[in-house]
């Protein structure tokens, strides 16, 4: 059961660092700063990988567990902490990231705005750029 909450508590340090993560990388979006989008999204995926791989050592360790229910009971109090802050863990971490997809969904919006309005400017520009060229054609030919 040592390893069993050995690894709960590893794996809460990685939930810890996955907040953190994900809480700076919010306050950059706050600043209109997206330079560490590869980077931010990267670690993440590295911290869920380790976080998956605890997963697979915690149910190898419980499984090669052999308490009696007076044993367990001495590790209750201990399991009932870790998973009480890996649940206040999991809610900030899913508070963060729907203010995360909040502000990536009005990033995207305004990048698509952008780029509609940039294709307006560009067609109206081809259009007198050809006004001009016929004008000057015309003229030519007079």
């Amino acid at each position: 059961m040592e390893d069993v909450i050995q690894y709960l508590t590893m794996k809460n340090k990685y939930y810890e660092k996955f907040y953190s993560l994900s809480r700076h990388f919010l306050e950059q979006t706050h600043k209109n700063k997206w330079d560490n989008l590869s980077f931010f999204v990267e670690n993440r995926e590295r911290l869920l990988n380790l976080i998956r791989s605890l997963d697979i050592k915690i149910a190898r360790a419980f499984k090669e567990c052999t308490l009696n229910e007076i044993e367990m009971d001495s590790y209750r109090n201990t399991l009932k902490k870790l998973f009480d802050k890996k649940k206040i863990l999991g809610d900030q971490i899913i508070g963060v990231d729907l203010q995360l997809i909040s502000k990536i969904d009005a990033f995207k919006t305004e990048t698509i705005k952008d780029l509609k309005s940039n294709l307006k400017t560009s067609s109206h520009l081809d259009s007198f750029e050809r006004t001009s060229q016929t004008k000057r054609t015309r003229t030519k030919d007079a």
